[in-house]
């Protein structure tokens, strides 16, 4: 044990390949640190993320996994949801032997893991890194994208997450005795991530007036129409130069900033005992468009997002700059290989370490992927397939910001589409296509634009534009990413289990109907921002509907339903079973039908409908209308100001947390006489067959409320 090595890993946020914009801007990017260390270490240039965006490049990274064995798309879903820590390779590193170690993000998130997780993982309790400064803090704010802000203060810098996440580090660092054994300590940054809130020193290492979009932007972008509907532009860099040129130092700003503190870390290892044996990884989980093909913003299939900053220091090596592709998911098995540990059999990913030892390295094809679309870096070319079927082909040595698509016209072409259909096999999905059908077993296939549905789904999941071929009913648990060509409807083969949509952005629809089977679907529509209008018919069996920003219809079927509706304006219409439907925010309508139904209502103002069943309904709070027209029910009155309508039952009623409310009583008119008694804390109301008991609610409250409904 004493002669491991010990394993320190940096992690950045959104950082792209920095060497690559170090002078691309005419102001040169401010990475002392970072290049000091590349002096010492491997430099591998050509690194590459699985998924340009955080989550799943993370899962991927942190498990040795491809996306289509983890079956994580987006930042939606855990990594955790679908393995169990020790299946992660950090595991095998506590299980040699090795003091395990972690503070800020490494994984997806800037909380600290659950408990079960991190026990399992790391030697010591969870610790949060925390944000700050706080928003009021005295600074200024110089424009450009999320505004620029730079704190003034020289007192709030040590209050910077980046701060406080490396000054764990060097606590560690310093404190570390040998005689423990090797430890393996993982670093994880914020920065560069937005909003690029900085102390203000950072951003006055750069004049904006100084910055310079390249030449090449003038030539124009060849790119399919599938990126302007799915990967969409997000800055126009011609009609506001200024306001790129203050976005780009913002970013420039906070990678800077980063640096720093990286630096901070290595002078610790430097000083420490520690710094002759001790490997040193360093990589980001993504990289960054910076206003090329007016978008400034990560998750395409293109160098700028998918290319990322990858080095690994091993003081027994030689400093290099390698040029050859590699992957994130090369990380853990390099990693374990310098360990000593038990290695990873079935990872997508290989061991660097001889490469960072000197030994010559073999071609490869390194992929990246965007559900059902696939992108791969095979020698000096960059090939892209994308869901709609059309493809792009770039020479990315010689025509770097990929200008020209040169996919109809290079005879090399068809060997590297070649290649990425075999990588892409390869990672876990077939590529599916009008002339290459699904003829081989998979975890995921994506059906390309016009290809067949298989007899036979893969054993995990389909990724499709639009329905399946219907008739499917293969046994087993399968997910559906799916987008559509135009407003329209999706019927859920029987073969799936679970619908989602195959993009954080609309993809040109504005109203997306899903008809369930009858054996049961989780339907999760997240995204960041309202896109559509979903509309859900339920079937007879257990579905799970929840939405994050999605405006939502849903009409449930005679299943036991579960809905869990976001910040949106929602319409739900239960049915027979036994359903429950849960409320963020926004003005929703909902229905309850003739089964037992719960209600619980969020922030907003909602109007509600009891149904015939019995149910239980708590408002939430905002200004609510509910309406009892049948049944039994329990209602739960929350703040604000909420409007009662009893309706004829001939059912006992309970209302709770009625205090200032409007009660409306009109349909009782001519039934019998009114009585109000009190019994105990509660008041009861009886009009005929009519009773409705106010809990904990005195009589002069009521009393007065029926005087002004009357």
């Amino acid at each position: 044990m004493e002669n491991r090595k010990n394993i320190l890993l940096i992690g950045m946020d959104d950082a792209f390949s920095y060497w690559r914009f170090k002078h691309v801007f005419g102001v040169e990017l401010k990475t002392p640190n970072l290049d000091r260390i590349c002096d010492v270490s491997s430099a591998f240039t050509a690194a590459y993320c699985q998924i340009p965006v955080c989550g799943p490049s993370r899962s991927s990274a942190m498990s040795g996994l491809s996306p289509y064995e983890t079956g994580i798309f987006d930042n939606y879903s855990s990594i955790f949801e679908v393995l169990r820590p020790e299946q992660m390779w950090q595991y095998r590193l506590k299980q040699e032997g090795y003091y395990c170690s972690t503070a800020g993000k490494i994984h997806h998130g800037y909380k600290p893991l659950p408990p079960a997780v991190h026990n399992t993982l790391y030697s010591h309790p969870a610790r949060p890194v925390h944000f700050g400064p706080k928003r009021d803090a005295p600074h200024k704010k110089v424009g450009g994208r999320t505004g620029g802000a730079g704190t003034t203060d020289p007192a709030d810098d040590k209050l910077y997450y980046d701060y406080r996440s490396s000054q764990d580090a060097i606590r560690f660092l310093s404190s570390w005795n040998a005689e423990d054994g090797p430890f393996y300590r993982e670093v994880g940054f914020h920065h560069p991530h937005p909003p690029f809130r900085t102390p203000m020193r950072f951003k006055d290492m750069y004049d904006i007036k100084d910055f310079i979009r390249p030449e090449d932007w003038k030539l124009g972008y060849d790119l399919s129409d599938f990126t302007g509907t799915f990967m969409q532009e997000n800055m126009e860099t011609d009609e506001a130069v200024e306001y790129w040129q203050q976005s780009v130092r913002n970013y420039f700003s906070a990678l800077s900033h980063v640096d720093h503190h990286i630096g901070r870390v290595w002078d610790a290892l430097q000083a420490s005992p520690h710094a002759k044996n001790t490997i040193v990884v360093v990589f980001s989980d993504h990289g960054y468009h910076m206003g090329d093909k007016n978008r400034f913003r990560k998750f395409t299939l293109w160098e700028e997002a998918t290319r990322v900053p990858f080095i690994v220091h091993d003081p027994d090596s030689p400093a290099q700059m390698i040029d050859d592709p590699v992957s994130l998911t090369d990380m853990g098995p390099t990693i374990l290989d310098y360990s000593g540990a038990r290695p990873m059999q079935h990872s997508v990913g290989r061991s660097l370490r001889k490469l960072v030892e000197g030994e010559p390295y073999y071609n490869r094809a390194v992929p990246t992927f965007w559900y059902g679309s696939a992108s791969v870096r095979y020698g000096d070319y960059r090939v892209t397939l994308y869901q709609d079927g059309s493809s792009e082909f770039y020479n990315v040595k010689t025509d770097p910001w990929l200008t020209q698509n040169v996919a109809d016209i290079d005879p090399a072409y068809a060997e590297h589409r070649a290649a990425l259909l075999q990588t892409c096999k390869d990672y876990g999905v077939f590529m599916a296509t009008q002339n290459d059908p699904v003829t081989e077993a998979a975890h995921f296939a994506s059906l390309i634009d016009g290809a067949e549905t298989p007899d036979s789904l893969p054993a995990d999941g389909i990724i499709s534009v639009g329905d399946i071929k219907p008739g499917h009913d293969t046994p087993g648990y399968r997910k559906h990413f799916a987008t559509l060509k135009e407003d329209g409807t999706l019927k859920i083969s029987d073969a799936v289990r679970e619908l989602l949509f195959a993009s954080d952005s609309n993809g040109g629809v504005s109203h997306f109907r899903v008809h369930c089977n009858d054996l049961g679907n989780r339907i999760y529509f997240f995204a960041g921002h309202k896109r559509f209008l979903l509309e859900v018919t339920g079937g007879a069996g257990f579905d799970r509907i929840i939405t994050q920003n999605d405006d939502l219809i849903a009409h449930l079927g005679a299943g036991e339903s579960l809905v869990q509706a976001g910040a949106s304006d929602s319409q739900i219409y239960a049915s027979t079973g036994r359903d429950t439907v849960h409320l963020v925010a926004g003005s929703n309508l909902i229905h309850g039908g003739s089964g037992n139904t719960v209600i619980y209502g969020g922030i907003g103002n909602d109007t509600i409908h009891s149904g015939q069943g019995a149910n239980i309904i708590d408002t939430g709070r905002g200004d609510n209308r509910v309406v009892i027209e049948g049944g039994t029910n329990t209602v739960l009155l929350g703040a604000g100001t909420n409007t009662l309508i009893l309706q004829r039952t001939g059912l006992p009623q309970l209302i709770e947390g009625f205090t200032n409310d409007v009660l409306d009583i009109s349909d009782w008119n001519n039934i019998d006489q009114l009585i109000v008694r009190k019994d105990g804390t509660d008041s009861v109301v009886t009009c005929g067959q009519e009773q409705v008991i106010f809990r904990d609610t005195t009589k002069k409250i009521v009393t007065a409320a029926l005087r002004m409904a009357q």
